[in-house]
C-alpha cells in the first residue's frame, strides 16, 4: 500500500462518559484506506463531550489547533455573521436587497428579498456570459455583473448558489457596514470569542492543513457527474461560476490567492473546536448557565435565521434541498442527522451543525474529500453514533 492508502492508526483526544460509540465511529472512519486524518468536536448542552483527532502531515499531528479550509461549510459561518448583523438591527431578512444595494434592483430583481438571496432563491448562480477567475477572487466585479443581470428563475424553489452565494452575501455586508464579510466576521464574531475561524484577508498563522481528493470515485458517481455537471448545465454553472474555476477544488482552494480572497461560500478556514463552538453559541439557551459565554444572537433573530425559507427540488443540485437564511436545513441534499438541525456541509467533507432540540453542536473536519459530497457516508456514521448516545 502507498502512504495515502495505508490505514491510520491511533485516535488522539478525549470523550466524555457514555460517548465511546462516537470514538469508535471516528476510529472506524479515520482507519479506512485513503483517509488522511480528521478532527471532530462535539458540544452537548454546553459541555464539550468529544474532542478527537487522527492523522498528521508535514506540519505535525492533526490536533486542536489544526486549521483547514471547510469549503461550503463556510456558508454556515457566513450565515452566523449575517445573523449578527440582523440582531444588531442593521439587516432585515425580509427587506428587499435593493434597500441596501440599490443597483441590485435592475432587470426585474426589485422584489428579491434578503431572505430570498440567502436561501438560494435569487437565480444568480453565475453570469450568463461567464466570469473570469480574477472577478471571482476580487468579488466586487462579479457582484456588479450579477446585479446587472436578470434572475434565471423566480423565487419559490431553491437553486444552490455554490460560489456566488458568497459573492452576493459579501457585497450585501459591504453595503451595510462598509467592510468585507470576513472582516466583520473577525471583528464582531470570532476575535471577541477567541474563535479560530476566518474568511480571506491573509489570515495569520501557518497555512491550513491540505485537503486531499478522494482516492477512489465509484463509477456511478463519475457517470452521474459527467451527465449532470457537464458544461452548460446549472450544476456546472454554479460550481465553476460559468467556467471561471477550472481546477479541482482541492487544488484551487489551496492556492495563496484563493486563501487570501474573501469567498464566504467556499474558503473559510477553521478548527473543529472553533466551528463547533460557533454553533453552540447560536443555540437557544446559550449563555444561560453561570460562566457561559453570551449567545451570539437573540432568540428572535435565531428563529428568523434558521426558519425554513424554501424547500423543494433544487434547480441546481437536482435533489430536494431546504434552506434558512444561509443555513442548510435537513433534506435529501443535506443529511444533518435530525429534523431540527441546521448547519452546512462542504464538498471537502467538512460538516458544522447545531440542533436545538438535542442541545447539540458538532464539527467534523476530514482531510480527505468524499467521492460524493451529497452522500458522505462518514457523516451518517458519526451522526448515527451521536444518536446512539443522546437519541435521534
Amino acid at each position: 500500500m502507498t502512504g495515502a492508502d495505508r490505514p491510520l492508526t491511533g485516535v488522539r483526544g478525549d470523550v466524555g462518559p457514555g460517548w465511546e460509540p462516537v470514538r469508535r465511529a471516528f476510529a472506524a472512519i479515520t482507519g479506512r484506506p485513503g483517509e488522511r486524518g480528521a478532527g471532530l468536536h462535539v458540544i452537548h448542552r454546553g459541555r464539550a463531550v468529544v474532542d478527537l483527532y487522527a492523522g498528521s502531515d508535514a506540519s505535525g499531528p492533526y490536533g486542536p489547533d489544526t486549521r483547514q479550509v471547510v469549503f461550503s461549510a463556510s456558508k454556515g459561518v457566513a450565515a452566523a455573521c449575517l445573523a449578527v448583523l440582523a440582531d444588531r438591527g442593521q439587516l432585515d431578512f425580509d427587506a428587499p436587497v435593493a434597500r441596501y444595494w440599490p443597483e441590485f434592483a435592475r432587470r426585474g430583481k426589485s422584489g428579491i428579498t434578503v431572505a430570498h438571496l440567502l436561501s438560494h432563491q435569487a437565480g444568480l448562480i453565475a453570469p450568463e456570459g461567464g466570469a473570469t477567475l480574477a472577478e471571482v477572487l476580487e468579488g466586487r466585479p462579479l457582484a456588479d455583473v450579477l446585479a446587472a443581470e436578470p434572475a434565471r428563475w423566480p423565487p419559490g424553489r431553491p437553486g444552490y448558489h455554490a460560489v456566488t452565494w458568497g459573492t452576493l452575501a459579501d457585497e450585501l455586508v459591504r453595503r451595510v457596514t462598509g467592510g468585507r464579510l470576513g472582516e466583520v466576521l473577525d471583528a464582531w464574531v470570532c476575535r471577541p470569542r477567541g474563535l479560530a475561524i476566518g474568511i480571506g484577508g491573509g489570515q495569520p498563522g501557518p497555512p491550513p492543513a491540505p485537503v486531499h481528493a478522494a482516492p477512489r470515485v465509484p463509477f456511478l458517481v463519475r457517470m452521474t457527474t459527467a451527465v449532470f455537471a457537464r458544461p452548460g448545465t446549472p450544476l456546472w454553472a454554479a460550481m465553476t461560476v460559468g467556467g471561471a474555476l477550472t481546477e479541482p477544488p482541492d487544488r484551487w482552494v489551496a492556492r495563496p490567492e484563493t486563501l487570501a480572497a474573501h469567498l464566504p461560500a467556499a474558503n473559510a478556514v477553521a478548527t473543529a473546536r472553533s466551528l463547533a463552538r460557533l454553533y453552540a453559541l447560536l443555540l437557544p439557551g446559550a449563555g444561560s448557565a453561570p460562566g457561559d459565554e453570551p449567545p451570539l444572537v437573540g432568540a428572535r433573530t435565531w428563529r428568523a435565521a434558521v426558519r425554513r425559507r424554501v424547500a423543494g427540488r433544487d434547480r441546481v443540485l437536482g435533489v430536494p434541498s431546504a434552506f434558512g437564511c444561509g443555513f442548510a436545513l435537513p433534506s435529501r441534499a443535506w443529511r444533518l442527522g435530525s429534523p431540527t438541525a441546521f448547519g452546512h456541509p462542504g464538498i471537502g467533507g467538512a460538516l458544522g451543525l447545531g440542533d436545538p432540540r438535542r442541545g447539540l453542536a458538532l464539527a467534523f473536519l476530514p482531510r480527505t474529500m468524499p467521492a460524493d459530497a451529497l452522500a458522505d457516508p462518514r457523516h451518517r456514521t458519526l451522526l448515527d453514533a451521536v444518536a446512539q448516545v443522546i437519541g435521534g
